[in-house]
């Protein structure tokens, strides 16, 4: 079902026409009669979904404006032992063994972290 709402949910915002909505409305309505639990589960699913991405977007707007200012490298190396290119791919949202990679609440805790002691750091050097 969560392939078949999402198929109807691509057409919908694809529709160019109020019958090509009122078409794709008419077989959201025959979903949930069909199995009415099962379409509530999938459109939870489907929600929690988004949210998620909404929430990999923002984080990736916030960095996109320091991204070029530090070294990914040194954040993922000296607060992760990570690679950068893990880092990369959890701000990113990129797709990693087929589930999107994202930073979890304690790792975002540590990135805002290390982008403080970085700011601390920098903001400590004085040049005369």
């Amino acid at each position: 079902m969560k392939e078949k709402l999402e198929e109807l949910k691509l057409k919908y915002r694809n529709a160019e026409t109020d019958l090509e909505k009122e078409f794709i409305d008419i077989e959201i309505q025959r979903l949930f009669e069909e199995d009415g639990d099962k379409f509530a589960v999938t459109m939870v699913e489907l929600a929690r979904d988004t949210a998620d991405k909404a929430e990999e977007l923002v984080l990736r707007d916030k960095m996109e404006s320091i991204l070029p200012l530090v070294s990914v490298s040194y954040i993922a190396k000296t607060y992760f032992n990570r690679s950068r290119h893990w880092l990369y791919q959890r701000i990113n949202g990129n797709v990693v063994n087929g589930k999107r990679a994202k930073l979890t609440k304690s790792e975002i805790g540590v990135l805002e972290d290390a982008l403080q002691d970085i700011s601390n750091k920098v903001g400590s050097v004085k040049l005369n």
